[in-house]
């Protein structure tokens, strides 16, 4: 479902109305865009190491210059991503505080999101969308239901890329859903593509648009290619490509490779306001949209189910708030229908948020990372064209083919001179290189660790001699730095796991069968909107209902690092050695927790034994299975109390 649910082949009811509407929109939230998008491309640009522009490499060959460029901003982007990476965040379900949540169905929801997780590779997305995040200032994830594979719909959560997504500039709040109007995405598709999801009508249709025939600058200049991104492909490219869209048009007329990507088809998520039947329980206050296609009939069912099970239920027709899917090529919209979803399906990251204004962690080190690169090259220069320091000779004692050979190979080594008279040609010594340039560069150097807050120690690197636990302290001031970074990561994995659950509980409505992989590592079956019948009632009842209840998404973080790990078995043992004196015998008890702390390799093995043991030596003496007294494996016997003294 790439552009929303798949339609017949053939369009929906052409509004020109909504496709100004619609362009209008693109036009102001592309203007806006793209002054966030210049910055940011730079922001990448300066990552990836693209940190001259192309006039200046030609100006600067041009002069016979060095440009030369020490990427110092890529280490430290990449401390952060590691620091994010060795941070697990899972999200979890809490039950909420109404009567039809429970802990058991919180349970399966967090171990049906932990399949998602798993089958969709969220671990390597949330790394995707945190890269653009940190170097670009914004990152995107998308949540739709997919239906490649399975026709009930399985969730798919990717990386949207922010230079494609459009938000509605008026929007100031960092969930999306609670102030933008809509959310636009744009890509560039080929004929092929669009006849896969629309039919072979509507290709035929929009084949013009690729072939030059139909002008759609009237809709609105943003859609032929005016955009800012930064090289985003494999093929390593700009998209700047206007003059060549015009040579293309001027004189390959009717040719068109279907193949590629020819044409810029826009997606709109956007908010319209109508009429609907809305279900209210006049005891908890709850209410509920209901379908468009339900009939009087329905609703009436549902009123009197409620009536007979003592729980008062209204439908009252109310002004609503809904999202509608269009998508649309030049001035054709090719979909146009109410959006499956609740919610939009772009969910935001934003490193630095503050009603609208987003920022990166590269975006304050780009002038320290030009001031180093400036500095070096013309220390090199300078040094380079000052290491020969000329020569000195009399008038009279080189002949012209001796004075031209000084000239032109008298910096080479191995040069060797014929001269005249008794004062031999003398080599000048160079002129020392100016200092100023060295420290100007060491200045932008500690100025770009200043801005970022990531010292030498955070670097591994040690700056002077201290001690371990000074070492800890400058790493952990380093982490503070980029706590607010980690805090508003957790804030948008919070907003995409109640994504999550909305299509959870909205789409998940038949029976499924899942296995999730434990803690324990042994994967375990669940299964969700089992129908049972109880034989005494023969009343149908449904086993683990996800559909109703509220709760609440939860982002457990916990991290993974192998120090913190190693820290916590220590600080598990120091303190069963100093209770294992009033635990006593019972120590044995707490063998499996101890060994599934460790880092031991087969931990599941060890596990079992121990328990398979202490089983053993729970039975009596004599019975079928006991360790027999003084046999590997049995408790230890405690000699006899000792008589009275005689």
């Amino acid at each position: 479902m790439k552009y929303g649910p798949t339609p017949t082949d053939k369009l929906p009811e052409q509004d020109q109305t909504k496709v100004m509407i619609l362009a209008e929109r693109h036009q102001r939230a592309s203007w806006a865009h793209n002054k966030w998008a210049e910055s940011a491309k730079v922001c990448v640009d300066f990552f990836e190491g693209r940190q001259w522009t192309a006039k200046a490499l030609a100006d600067m060959a041009a002069q016979k210059r060095p440009a030369l460029q020490f990427n110092v901003i890529a280490p430290l982007v990449r401390l952060i991503l590691g620091y994010h990476a060795n941070n697990k965040t899972d999200i979890t379900f809490s039950p909420g505080s109404d009567a039809r949540s429970s802990e058991e169905i919180a349970e399966i929801l967090s171990r049906l999101e932990k399949n998602t997780a798993l089958s969709t590779g969220l671990k390597f997305v949330d790394g995707e969308v945190f890269l653009d995040g940190i170097v670009a200032g914004r990152g995107f994830y998308k949540t739709v239901l997919d239906f490649e594979n399975n026709d009930l719909g399985e969730i798919s959560t990717i990386g949207q890329d922010p230079f494609a997504t459009y938000i509605d500039p008026d929007a100031d709040t960092y969930d999306l859903n609670d102030s933008a109007a809509y959310i636009q995405t744009a890509k560039m598709v080929s004929i092929d593509e669009i006849e896969g999801t629309f039919g072979k009508k509507v290709a035929g249709l929009v084949r013009p648009f690729t072939q030059g025939h139909t002008p759609v600058a009237p809709v609105t200049s943003m859609m032929v290619g005016d955009e800012v991104s930064p090289v985003r492909t494999f093929g390593q490219r700009d998209e700047t490509s206007n003059e060549w869209w015009d040579t293309f048009y001027g004189t390959m007329g009717d040719f068109v490779d279907t193949y590629r990507k020819t044409i810029k088809i826009i997606q709109s998520e956007h908010r319209v306001t109508e009429q609907r039947n809305v279900c209210i329980d006049l005891e908890t206050g709850d209410k509920k949209v209901l379908p468009v296609d339900w009939n009087k009939d329905r609703i009436e069912k549902i009123l009197y189910y409620g009536q007979s099970i003592g729980n008062p239920l209204i439908v009252e027709r109310r002004q609503v708030t809904r999202l509608q899917c269009t998508t649309m090529v030049g001035d054709m919209l090719l979909h146009d229908a109410p959006s499956p979803y609740d919610t939009y399906s772009i969910a935001g990251y934003f490193p630095y948020f503050r009603r609208g204004m987003t920022r990166g962690a590269v975006e304050d080190l780009i002038d320290p990372q030009k001031e180093k690169n400036k500095r070096r090259s013309v220390e090199v220069d300078v040094t380079s064209k000052l290491s020969n320091g000329g020569w000195s000779y009399h008038e009279n004692s080189l002949d012209p083919v001796q004075e031209r050979k000084l000239k032109n190979f008298g910096s080479s080594p191995g040069f060797m001179l014929k001269w005249k008279g008794e004062k031999e040609p003398h080599q000048m010594a160079p002129a020392a290189p100016a200092m100023a340039h060295e420290r100007l560069e060491q200045k932008a150097q500690d100025d770009i660790r200043t801005i970022s807050g990531i010292n030498e120690s955070a670097l591994g690197e040690l700056d002077r001699v201290q001690s371990g636990r000074a070492i800890e302290a400058r790493q952990r001031q380093a982490v503070i730095a980029i706590q607010l970074y980690m805090d508003n990561f957790t804030r948008t994995k919070t907003i995409l796991g109640g994504k999550h659950l909305e299509l959870f509980q909205n789409h998940y409505t038949e029976k499924r069968m899942y296995r999730v992989l434990g803690e324990d590592g042994k994967f375990t079956q669940i299964l969700i909107n089992q129908m049972q019948m109880d034989p005494t009632s023969g009343i149908k009842r449904i086993l683990n209902d996800i559909t109703i209840g509220k709760y609440s998404a939860v982002v457990d973080e916990q991290p993974l690092s192998s120090t913190f790990a190693n820290a916590q078995f220590e600080e598990m043992m120091t303190l069963l050695e100093k209770m294992g004196p009033a635990i006593g015998p019972a120590l044995p008890a707490f063998a499996d927790l101890i060994v599934d702390m460790s880092s031991l390799p087969r931990k599941t093995e060890w596990i079992e034994r121990f328990k398979a043991m202490q089983g053993q030596m729970m039975q009596p003496p004599g019975a079928p299975g006991a360790v027999p007294p003084g046999a590997p494996g049995a408790p230890p016997q405690l000699p006899p109390p000792a008589g009275p003294a005689g």
